[in-house]
C-alpha cells in the first residue's frame, strides 16, 4: 500500500512538473463553435451529398409468386438537408457534433424479372428521421500544432419512403421491402467516412498554422503548443510557447512566463492573453542580438529645430566643449545596458530601458573625438492595437534620468542635458521605434481566418484581446 501512495503522489507531481506556463494562451468559446457549425455544416453537406450508392442486386422469395429477382442502380443522392444541429465541448477529449432529423432524397433506377416477366423503370426515395453523432477529439500534433481526428461516428436512418416510376405497380410490391436493409445499412456505412473527411480538412487547415514566425534580421517568434489542449465542458484553452528567439541563436532568457489567467466570459469567440514574458523574451532577444543601438546625427534633427547636434549648440550648455572643438558636427550613439523590461498593469503598459549614450566630436577627417558618455534611465508608456492579425505598438515618454558615466572634456552639470536630450528623444528616437512597432509582431493565425473587432484590455502582467473571428475561403 505504501508503494502504491508513492506511485500515486509521484504522479501527480510529474504531472504538474510537466506543465509549462504559456507566453499566450488562448480560450476558444461556444459562440466560436456556434460561428463553426455554421460555416461548417454547409461544407460537412456538400461532403455528404458526394455519398456513392453502390447497386444493390438480390433476389427475394414471394409467397405464392416465388423468387423474384431484382436489381437498383444509378443511385444517387440529389438533396441532403442538415435542418438541425448542434455542437459543443466534449470535456477532456473535444468537441461533439449532433446532427438529427437530417433528410436525403435519392434517384435511381430499377429492373426486376420475375419467371418470363421482365420491368423497369426509374424511382425516387425519401430518407427521413437521419441522425448522425460525430466526437472530433483536439490534440497537440509532433510539430506542435493543434491537430484533430475522428474519435467516434455513429449514424442513424429513421424512415425510408420509396416511390416508383414506370413499369407494374403489382411488380413494386414484390420486392419494395426487400429495398430497405440493404439502402439502410449502404448509407450507414458511408456517412461516417464522409464525415472523417470533412474533418480531414479541417485538419489540413490547421497544418497551416504557422508556430514560428519570421519579425525580421534578428528576431523570430515561437508559437507551438506547449501543453495538452484542455477541454472543458464551456470551453477549450491551447498554451502556446509565446517566446521570441535571437534568429542567430535560440537562448532562453533568464526568466520563466508567469501563469497566465483568463477571466470566464464568453461574449466573444475567442480570447487571447498574452503575457509580460512575450514582451521581455522579444527585449532579451533583440538585446542579445545587439540591435538596440541607434547612431544619432544632426541630419536626423528636424529642420526648423532650434537645437542642432554641434559643438556649438551644446557649447551653449557645456562651454568646453566648443573651446576643445569648435564649429564641429557631433554624433550620439544610444545603446542598451541590459534588456528593456515591460510591465503590464490594469489598464496600462510600462516598459523601463536603461542605456547609455556616447557622444562624440565628429572632426575633419572624418574620425570620432570621445567626448563624454551619459547614463540613461528612461519608462515609457506604450500603447497596443491589433491590424492585420499583428499585434502594434506605439510608444510615448514618461520620464527620463541622466547621470554622468564618463567624461572626456572634464566635469559639468548633468542637469542641463536633461531637456536637450528628452527632445531629441522624442522627436528622433521614438519616431524611428514606433514606426518599426506599426509594423506589428503577427499573432498565431490559420490560414483564412481573421480577427473581428478585436478589444484589447491590460489586467496584471497580461494584455487580453477577446475578439470574434471570420471565415473567408
Amino acid at each position: 500500500m505504501k508503494m502504491v501512495w508513492i506511485l500515486a503522489v509521484s504522479f501527480l507531481f510529474f504531472s504538474h512538473a510537466s506543465c509549462t506556463n504559456p507566453g499566450l494562451k488562448v480560450r476558444v468559446t461556444q459562440k466560436a463553435l456556434e460561428y463553426g457549425r455554421q460555416v461548417g455544416i454547409q461544407a460537412l453537406q456538400q461532403k455528404l451529398r458526394q455519398i456513392q450508392i453502390p447497386d444493390i442486386s438480390g433476389k427475394t422469395h414471394v409467397p405464392v409468386v416465388g423468387h423474384v429477382h431484382y436489381e437498383i442502380s444509378g443511385m444517387r443522392i440529389s438533396a441532403f438537408n442538415l435542418p438541425g444541429s448542434a455542437v459543443g465541448f466534449y470535456a477532456g477529449t473535444g468537441i461533439k457534433l449532433s446532427i438529427d432529423n437530417a433528410y436525403i432524397h435519392i434517384t435511381g433506377h430499377w429492373r426486376v424479372k420475375y419467371l418470363f416477366i421482365s420491368d423497369s423503370g426509374s424511382f425516387d426515395l425519401s430518407v427521413s428521421g437521419l441522425s448522425i453523432s460525430e466526437v472530433i477529439a483536439m490534440t497537440r500534433d509532433d510539430t506542435g500544432r493543434p491537430a484533430v481526428h475522428s474519435a467516434g461516428c455513429t449514424a442513424n436512418v429513421g424512415g425510408l419512403d420509396i416511390r416508383f416510376h414506370g413499369g407494374a405497380s403489382w411488380l413494386y410490391n414484390l420486392f419494395s421491402s426487400s429495398l430497405e436493409n440493404p439502402i439502410r445499412s449502404s448509407l450507414i456505412r458511408e456517412i461516417c467516412p464522409k464525415v472523417s473527411d470533412a474533418i480531414n480538412g479541417l485538419e489540413r487547415h490547421l497544418k497551416t498554422m504557422k508556430i514560428s514566425s519570421h519579425v525580421d534580421k534578428y528576431a523570430e517568434i515561437d508559437y507551438s503548443l506547449v501543453n495538452p489542449i484542455a477541454i472543458t465542458n464551456t470551453f477549450m484553452d491551447l498554451d502556446f510557447k509565446g517566446e521570441f528567439y535571437n534568429a542567430a541563436q535560440h537562448k532562453e532568457p533568464p526568466f520563466s512566463p508567469p501563469p497566465v489567467s483568463l477571466s470566464k466570459q464568453a461574449d466573444h469567440m475567442m480570447y487571447l492573453g498574452l503575457s509580460d514574458f512575450f514582451a521581455n523574451s522579444a527585449g532579451f532577444a533583440y538585446y542579445g542580438a545587439g540591435a538596440l543601438h541607434l547612431n544619432i546625427t544632426d541630419d536626423m534633427l528636424p529642420k526648423h529645430s532650434p537645437i542642432r547636434l554641434n559643438t556649438s549648440s551644446f557649447g551653449n550648455l557645456i562651454p568646453q566643449v566648443e573651446k576643445l572643438f569648435p564649429n564641429m558636427l557631433m554624433l550620439m550613439n544610444l545603446h542598451a545596458k541590459q534588456q528593456p523590461i515591460m510591465k503590464a498593469t490594469p489598464n496600462n503598459i510600462t516598459i523601463e530601458v536603461w542605456g547609455a549614450i556616447d557622444t562624440f566630436a565628429i572632426l575633419p577627417n572624418s574620425s570620432l573625438a570621445p567626448l563624454f558618455v551619459l547614463d540613461i534611465c528612461a519608462s515609457v508608456s506604450m500603447k497596443m492595437a491589433i491590424s492585420q492579425m499583428k499585434l502594434a505598438g506605439s510608444l510615448k515618454l514618461s520620464s527620463l534620468h541622466l547621470s554622468l558615466g564618463h567624461s572626456d572634456i572634464g566635469s559639468f552639470k548633468v542637469d542641463m542635458l536633461q531637456g536637450l536630450l528628452k527632445i531629441a528623444v522624442e522627436i528622433v528616437v521614438l519616431p524611428m521605434v514606433n514606426a518599426r512597432l506599426a509594423n506589428g509582431f503577427p499573432l498565431p493565425s490559420v490560414d483564412h481566418l481573421s480577427f473581428v473587432s478585436p478589444l484589447l484590455k491590460v489586467n496584471q502582467d497580461v494584455l487580453v484581446i477577446a475578439t470574434d473571428i471570420k471565415y473567408g475561403p
